[in-house]
C-alpha cells in the first residue's frame, strides 16, 4: 500500500514512510490529549454514580449556558441533578455542593480534608504568596499574622481614609446631577473601592492626579477581560503567559510589574521611616509590616497580600454598592426605611463612625439581602487532600470541590420567592432560621473571606454617605431587569444607571 501511494505521488518510500510515522504520532498525542483531559476525567466522575453533562474538548463545561453565565448554569444543574452532581472544569473534574449541611461538612467538619483551594497551576509572581494560592502550614502562619490587621481597633484607624473617598464619591455624585444626567453608579462605586485599596491596602498617598490615573488603570488593567487564548494561558501556562501577553498587547504584566515596584518602593520607605522613628500612616499595609517584624512576613509576601486583596476586594466590594444601590433605587419603602434610620443614627458627617455604621440594622438587613441575591463571589472551591465520603458519596483525593454560592443562595428551598428583594429575611428572628450555611457569600469555615469586615465596613460607609445627601432613583436609562454576568465575579453586564436627587 505505501508502495503504491508513494509511485501515485512520485515520492521515495522512505519520505512517505517517515510522513505516514509522523502523522500516526501526531494522531496518537491527538487521541491521548483527548482521554486524558475528556475521556479519563468524565469516566472518573461517572465511576462515583453522580450525574454527569457531557463535556466538550479542552473547555470540558465551563461554557455548557453560553459565556457569562456561570450562576445560570448553576441554578440549572441544581434544577436537573439535585444537590450533587459532577462537572469538567476545562479537564479538572468537579463535585458540587448545593445542601448546606454537605457544605458544612466540607468547610467545616472536616475543613483538615478541604483546608486548601484547588490550584490549576502555580500562580503568577505577585500572587504566589498570597492567602488565595498558599497551602498547608504557610496558609495558616500567614492567615494568623493577618488576621490581626482586621480588628475593630485597625479598621478604626483607616476610617479617615475611608471617609475622604466617600467624599469624593458624593462630589462624583453632585457633578452628575449639576450636569443633568443619570449615574453610572457601577463605575462610581469602582471608583471608590479602588481608591481605598490603594489607599489603605497599597500604602499609597496619591501625590497627584496624573499619579493617581496611572495607579488606577494599572490596577483595574488586572479586572479586564482576556481574549480566549491569553485566558487559557493564565489559567493554564502562566509562564507563557508573562512571555506572550506583552507581545499580543496586552498590559497585565506591566501592570503587575508596576504596581509590584510601586508597593516595595513604599515598604521600603517605611522601613526607613520606622528605623528613624518618624510616624506612619496608620494603614493595612503599615499593620502588615509591623505584623511581619521578626522575620514573619518576607516583603513579597506583603506584596502577595496587597494584590489578593486588590483582586479579591476591589470587584466585589464595588459591585455591593451598585446592586444595593439599584435594588433601594427599585424599592422606595425599603430607601424611606433606610432614610429613617439613617437620619435618626447619623443625621451629619460628623455622625458617621465605625460603630455608628455598625450599629444601623435595616441597613445591614438590605446589605445582607443584597449579598444574597448577588453575591460578591458566586462560587468558591476546595481541593480534596485524601478520598472520603459525604452523604453516601465517595470523594477521591484531587478532585475540585465546588461551593455553587448563587445557586445556594436562589434555592427556593431554602429561600421562598428567592429573586424578591426582601431584607426582613435577616432579622434577628429570621436569621436564626437559616441554616449556618445557606448564607455564604464571603464563603464559610476557617478559609472564609479574611476581608469581610473591611469590605462591609466600605459597603456600610458608601451607602450610608449617598443615602445621607441623596434620594436614589430609576430613570429611563435604568435597565430592568437588570442583567447580569458571571467572570471572575458577578457583575452588571451594562453598568448600572440612576438618578439622583438631593435630599
Amino acid at each position: 500500500m505505501v508502495v503504491e501511494i508513494a509511485n501515485f505521488l512520485c515520492l521515495p518510500q522512505s519520505i512517505l514512510g517517515k510522513i505516514c510515522l509522523i502523522f500516526l504520532c501526531i494522531a496518537a498525542c491527538i487521541l491521548w490529549y483527548v482521554y486524558t483531559s475528556l475521556i479519563a476525567p468524565y469516566c472518573r466522575l461517572k465511576r462515583l454514580g453522580i450525574d454527569v453533562p457531557k463535556p466538550k474538548l479542552i473547555v470540558g463545561n465551563v461554557t455548557d449556558f453560553g459565556p457569562g453565565n456561570g450562576h445560570i448554569a448553576q441554578l440549572k444543574r441544581l434544577q436537573m441533578y439535585g444537590n450533587i452532581y459532577g462537572t469538567l472544569f476545562f479537564k479538572v473534574p468537579a463535585i458540587w455542593f448545593n445542601d448546606p449541611e454537605m457544605l458544612r461538612t466540607v468547610m467545616v467538619k472536616e475543613f483538615s480534608n478541604f483546608s486548601n483551594r484547588y490550584s490549576l497551576t502555580k500562580s503568577l509572581g505577585p500572587f504566589s504568596n498570597s492567602l488565595q494560592e498558599l497551602k498547608d502550614d504557610d496558609w495558616k502562619r500567614v492567615r494568623t499574622i493577618l488576621t490581626t490587621t482586621f480588628s475593630s481597633a485597625k479598621l478604626k484607624s483607616i476610617m479617615p481614609i475611608i471617609d475622604n473617598a466617600s467624599d469624593d464619591l458624593i462630589q462624583s455624585c453632585d457633578d452628575a446631577i449639576a450636569k443633568g444626567l443619570p449615574i453610572d453608579f457601577w463605575r462610581q462605586s469602582g471608583k471608590f473601592s479602588m481608591s481605598v485599596i490603594l489607599a489603605t491596602v497599597f500604602g499609597i498617598e496619591i501625590e497627584s492626579q496624573e499619579q493617581e490615573e496611572k495607579l488606577t488603570e494599572a490596577a483595574a488593567t488586572l479586572f479586564r477581560s482576556l481574549p480566549g487564548l491569553l485566558q487559557f494561558l493564565i489559567i493554564f501556562m502562566p509562564s507563557l503567559f508573562r512571555i506572550l501577553e506583552p507581545i499580543l498587547g496586552g498590559k497585565i504584566t506591566y501592570s503587575m510589574d508596576y504596581l509590584t515596584k510601586t508597593v516595595k518602593s513604599v515598604i521600603k520607605e517605611r522601613r526607613k521611616s520606622m528605623v528613624a522613628g518618624i510616624p506612619c500612616r496608620r494603614d493595612i499595609l503599615q499593620q502588615m509590616i509591623e505584623a511581619g517584624d521578626n522575620d514573619k512576613l518576607s516583603d513579597d509576601e506583603i506584596v502577595s497580600q496587597a494584590f489578593v486583596f486588590l483582586i479579591a476586594g476591589y470587584e466585589t466590594t464595588a459591585n455591593t454598592i451598585a446592586f444595593a444601590s439599584y435594588l433601594i433605587a427599585t424599592n422606595p419603602e425599603i430607601q424611606r426605611k433606610l432614610h429613617d434610620e439613617i437620619d435618626s443614627n447619623c443625621p451629619d458627617t460628623t455622625s458617621v463612625n465605625y460603630d455608628t455604621l455598625n450599629n444601623l440594622p435595616y441597613l445591614e438587613m438590605t446589605i445582607s439581602e443584597t449579598l444574597r441575591l448577588y453575591p460578591a463571589g458566586y462560587m468558591a472551591h476546595r481541593d480534596v487532600r485524601k478520598d472520603t465520603t459525604i452523604n453516601g458519596i465517595r470523594i477521591p483525593k484531587g478532585i475540585m470541590a465546588v461551593i455553587p454560592i448563587y445557586a445556594v443562595h436562589h434555592n427556593p428551598q431554602i429561600w421562598p420567592n428567592p429573586e424578591k428583594f426582601i431584607p426582613e429575611r435577616f432579622t434577628p428572628e429570621e436569621k436564626i432560621k437559616h441554616h449556618p450555611m445557606a448564607f455564604i457569600p464571603f464563603g464559610g469555615g476557617p478559609r472564609n473571606c479574611i476581608g469581610t469586615r473591611l469590605a462591609l465596613l466600605e459597603v456600610r460607609a458608601a451607602l450610608v454617605a449617598i443615602l445621607q445627601n441623596f434620594q436614589l432613583l430609576t430613570v429611563n436609562e435604568t435597565e430592568t431587569p437588570l442583567q447580569i454576568t458571571a467572570g471572575s465575579t458577578l457583575s452588571p453586564a451594562n453598568g448600572i444607571l440612576l438618578g439622583l436627587k438631593r435630599r
